[in-house]
């Protein structure tokens, strides 16, 4: 990845610039993968999907498509804050690799449950649940809706780095703006939302574009794999990302990350679709 050389601003002419409301309110809302990224892969995953395990999301989900489902969990989070830390995990930048003991907190909520709280194990849980036919369909519906959703913030570089809570600390200009939308931009959210939207397409585009870099890349033998394999490689993406407080995120940076961005939202699908025709395949 290109290495940049980081203009970082000093904390009073941050103060100046914040009181430049014009620009700042002139800036266009950011959609909280927040929900478009969530959207996109699942709509990826949906075009891997085979037709046993599509009858058996039907069943299960009903009208509502993967797509459709894909960002419950934040919303299900809202009232139930004892599941935000299944959203991501928390692995130091100095560190080479996820290490479950340091990484994932035993679950504050059911310290004797051999789940703990982090988006690795709560992968492995949900795929559990999915596949358990004991359990009711509206139960297996929830463990499907978190599984669309998981998946999808785990190839979120940010989520898979534990520094200044993901880079939520990181205060950034982001192309001449500190504004994104109602919110002061910062390093994990432009990463959620920010580059997504300066591609400037609409949804069905941004998924055809992802379609054909999957397949101009062979990207389809890279669908399997395990969630630390995936943290370790969203971790490594986000060390390499890392930008200092006060940064400014130039044009040139966007246009590299984008490359990034795409890989990581086209895999998510891929590997989301390979776990549920796995679950959910079998005739």
């Amino acid at each position: 990845m290109k290495k940049f050389s980081w203009t970082v601003c000093s904390v009073r002419w941050m103060s100046a610039a914040i009181s430049c409301t014009v620009l700042i309110l002139s800036a266009p809302q950011c959609r909280a993968w927040g929900p478009e990224g969530h959207r996109l892969t699942a709509l990826v995953a949906e075009q891997y999907l085979t037709p046993e395990t599509k009858a058996q999301i039907t069943e299960l989900l009903h009208a509502q498509t993967l797509a459709d489902v894909a960002p419950w969990a934040d919303t299900y989070r809202e009232q139930h804050p004892e599941t935000a830390k299944w959203h991501y995990v928390d692995i130091p930048k100095s560190a080479d690799a996820f290490d479950r003991n340091r990484d994932c907190p035993i679950s504050e909520s059911d310290p004797r449950s051999p789940w703990r709280d982090c988006v690795t194990d709560r992968i492995l849980y949900f795929e559990g649940r999915l596949g358990d036919a004991s359990l009711s369909n509206d139960e297996r519906a929830i463990a499907l809706k978190f599984l669309v959703h998981l998946i999808g913030d785990i190839h979120q570089p940010f989520h898979a780095l534990g520094d200044d809570r993901g880079g939520n600390n990181i205060s950034v200009n982001f192309m001449g703006s500190w504004s994104c939308g109602n919110y002061r931009c910062n390093l994990h959210g432009i990463w959620d939302d920010s580059i997504i939207e300066a591609q400037g397409l609409n949804e069905k585009k941004y998924t055809a574009r992802l379609m054909q870099e999957i397949k101009s890349n062979g990207w389809e033998r890279m669908a399997s794999g395990d969630p630390t394999t995936w943290a370790n490689i969203s971790h490594h993406y986000a060390v390499q990302a890392w930008a200092p407080n006060g940064a400014l995120i130039p044009h040139e940076y966007v246009v590299e990350e984008s490359k990034v961005v795409d890989a990581q939202l086209a895999l998510g699908g891929l590997r989301l679709a390979h776990v549920l025709n796995r679950i959910l395949g079998t005739p």
